[in-house]
């Protein structure tokens, strides 16, 4: 929640994925957008970070459908584990210039 916080004064939309939503009053305090999937963020961001650790559900996540899912020039950030992100699927995205970094 500290992202978001510093984020806020910067007026930009915030989307989020979690297991569970965070509390009513702080997602309005923080004017934040829950999505239940981050293949369903992913397709109204124009910039989507990955920050989930690696365990077999996470393992190969944003695949090949996932980011052909994400908006047409939107940028990927993985800051995490490489195996959460398909790298030659990202690679073809990004040379197709469907996205954009």
């Amino acid at each position: 929640m500290g992202r978001q916080r510093r984020l806020k004064p910067f007026d930009v939309k915030l989307h989020y994925t979690q297991r569970h939503p965070l509390p009513r009053q702080i997602e309005e305090e923080l004017d934040l957008t829950f999505h239940r999937t981050p293949q369903e963020r992913a397709k109204v961001c124009d910039v989507v970070t990955i920050n989930a650790p690696l365990y077999p559900g996470t393992k190969g996540l944003f695949n090949e459908g996932a980011l052909k899912s994400m908006k047409r020039g939107s940028y990927l950030v993985n800051t995490v584990r490489a195996e959460i992100c398909d790298r030659d699927a990202s690679v073809r995205n990004l040379q197709e210039g469907h996205l954009a970094g």
